[in-house]
C-alpha cells in the first residue's frame, strides 16, 4: 500500500530511542523528512539522524516544558525542510513510586511535558497550517495505562496519559472541518531500553496479562502511527488506537 508520505515533513517529540526512534525511521522509510526531537540524547538523536540520512533527517533539541523551546523546534525544522505537515506527540516523562513518594514538582513536570508540552507543539503546529491554508495531522502516543492504570506506580504518567487521550478527542473535534485529523495510539508493554532493563525479573507476570502471550516490539507501534499519519486514514479522527496486543479489547 502506498502510504503517500513521499517528501511530507514530520517532527517526532521524543525521537531519538526507543518509540520514538522506531517512529522516525519508519516515516523515513515511507520517503517522509523527519525531525528527531530529543531533550537530553543528543548522540542518540544524531545517530537516528545519520542512519536515516542528513538530506532527509535532522535532529532538533527542544524541552517540551518550555514553550519558547517548541517554537523553536518548528522553526529549526523549517529552516532545513520546510513547513511541517505532521506532528507525532511521543515525548513523556514518567516518574516512579508509591502515592505519597510524588512531590509537587514531580506531577507537575510530568503534566507539563505529558500534557501542556503535547497541546503547545498542537498548538504550534495548528496556527501554522492554518496561516498557509493547509491539511495536517497530529498523531498522540498514549498508553495503556491511560485506561488501566499501571500495577508497578506511575500514576502522574497514568493520569497525564489519560488527559492526553480527552485533548486529543476535543481539539480533533475543532479542527476537523479544516482537514487537520487528530488520533492517539495507546501501546501496551513495549521492549524499549527501559522496559528490557525490568522485563526479565517479572516476565512470567507481564506475559500472563498479554493475549497475544508476547511483547510488543518498537516497530510495531510505529506501524499504526505511520498508517495514522498517511492518507490510508484520512477518514479517521479522534480515535484512539489500541495496540496492546489484546491487553485491552473493545
Amino acid at each position: 500500500m502506498d502510504l503517500k508520505l513521499k517528501d511530507r515533513d514530520v517532527l517526532v517529540t521524543g525521537g531519538s530511542r526507543g518509540i520514538g526512534k522506531a517512529i522516525c525511521l519508519a516515516f523515513a522509510a515511507e520517503g517522509a523528512k523527519v525531525g528527531v526531537n530529543y531533550l537530553k540524547g543528543r548522540e542518540e538523536a544524531e545517530s537516528v539522524a545519520d542512519a536515516i540520512g542528513r538530506r532527509q533527517a535532522i535532529a532538533i533539541p527542544g524541552d517540551l516544558a518550555k514553550a519558547e523551546a517548541i517554537t523553536a523546534m518548528f522553526d529549526q525544522f523549517e529552516r532545513a525542510f520546510g513547513p511541517l505537515d505532521v506532528l507525532v506527540n511521543n515525548a513523556a516523562y514518567c516518574p516512579s513510586g508509591p502515592i505519597e513518594s510524588y512531590t509537587r514538582e514531580e506531577w507537575e513536570y510530568t503534566f507539563a511535558v505529558n500534557v501542556t508540552g503535547a497541546f503547545r507543539a498542537s498548538q504550534e503546529l495548528i496556527t501554522r497550517l492554518r496561516a498557509r491554508g493547509a491539511r495536517g495531522t497530529i498523531v498522540n502516543v498514549v498508553s495503556q495505562a491511560a485506561f488501566l492504570g499501571s500495577t508497578s506506580g506511575h500514576l502522574p504518567y497514568d493520569a497525564s496519559k489519560g488527559a492526553l487521550v480527552s485533548m486529543t478527542r476535543s481539539i480533533a473535534r475543532e479542527v476537523a472541518k479544516e482537514g487537520i485529523n487528530v488520533n492517539a495510539v495507546a501501546p501496551g508493554m513495549v521492549m524499549t531500553e527501559m522496559v528490557a532493563r525490568i522485563w526479565e525479573e517479572r516476565k512470567e507476570t507481564y506475559l500472563a496479562r498479554i493475549p497475544l502471550g508476547r511483547i510488543a516490539q518498537p516497530e510495531e507501534i510505529a506501524n499504526v502511527v505511520v498508517f495514522l499519519a498517511s492518507d490510508a486514514a484520512s477518514y479517521m479522527t479522534g480515535a484512539t488506537v489500541d495496540v496492546s496486543g489484546g491487553v485491552l479489547m473493545r
